[in-house]
């Protein structure tokens, strides 16, 4: 190899390195999209906590949060699949049945709900008696 070849593939790699130590974690795309939260700036909270998921597909705080940015947006469906997804990566989540009984009542369907709320009760005395 020619000297001039390497420097440009040590180059190259130097800032492929760089590119990747830059690059923010799944929790920290989550924090960041809470941060818009409280400035109201939905949408860029949504694309934050999208690449939250997209890093990490078993973060279920990005998917709680992608479920409540939905509800605020009223697009139920989305909300609904969001805190299924929590519930899949942590059955335990006491918020995420909360929060999708919730959904559940916006939607009109009032079994499904009363069914998320018992699952919320139950684990909220679990917790709430440790």
């Amino acid at each position: 190899m020619t000297l001039c070849f390497r420097k440009i593939l040590t180059l190259i790699l130097f800032i492929l390195i760089l590119i990747q130590c830059s690059e923010k974690n799944s929790a920290e795309y989550v924090q960041e999209g809470l941060e818009y939260l409280k400035d109201e700036q939905y949408d860029s909270a949504r694309k934050s906590f999208l690449k939250a998921i997209e890093k990490d597909a078993n973060n279920s705080e990005g998917h709680y949060s992608l479920g409540g940015i939905y509800n605020y947006q009223k697009k139920f469906k989305k909300a609904e699949q969001a805190f299924k997804s929590v519930l899949k990566i942590d059955p335990t989540h006491h918020n995420a049945w909360y929060s999708l009984g919730f959904t559940y009542e916006l939607m009109g369907e009032k079994e499904e709900a009363e069914e998320s709320y018992i699952n919320y009760h139950r684990l909220k005395r679990k917790l709430d008696s440790l």
